[in-house]
C-alpha cells in the first residue's frame, strides 16, 4: 500500500514540476532594434540604432554598442553583441548601436578628417 502511494505521488508531481517550470519561463522581449533619424549634424553619415528594453531602470545606463570593420548594427545586435541585450532586458539599461555606412563598412578612425 505504502508503495503504491509513493508511485502515485511520484505520478502527480510529475506534471506540477514541469508546469512549474514552464510557468518560469520569461517571455520574448517585445522591444526591437530601432533605427534613428535626424539626430544631429551627422558628418559621416552614419546611421544610428536605438534598443530600449520593454522595463528600463529608473536612472538606466547608456551602453554604445559598436560594429566590427565589415559589419553592422544588427549583425553585432543578433550576434556576438546579443549577451549585452540580453542583459539589457535583465537591468534595464539603454543600448546605442552606431552603424558606418562607408564601403567598407568601418568606421573612419585614423584619417585627418575623423
Amino acid at each position: 500500500m505504502k508503495r503504491r502511494l509513493r508511485v502515485l505521488l511520484a505520478a502527480a508531481a510529475l506534471p506540477l514540476a514541469v508546469a512549474g517550470m514552464l510557468l518560469g519561463i520569461r517571455p520574448a522581449a517585445a522591444a526591437s532594434l530601432t533605427r534613428v533619424t535626424g539626430f544631429g549634424t551627422n558628418p559621416t553619415n552614419l546611421n544610428m540604432y536605438l534598443y530600449v528594453p520593454d522595463r528600463v531602470a529608473a536612472r538606466p545606463a547608456l551602453l554604445v554598442l559598436v560594429h566590427y570593420c565589415g559589419g553592422s548594427a544588427s549583425a553585432i545586435f543578433n550576434g556576438n553583441g546579443h549577451d549585452y541585450v540580453t542583459a539589457a532586458d535583465r537591468y534595464g539599461y539603454i543600448i546605442v548601436l552606431p552603424e558606418a555606412t562607408r564601403s567598407e563598412k568601418c568606421f573612419d578612425v585614423s584619417t585627418p578628417a575623423a
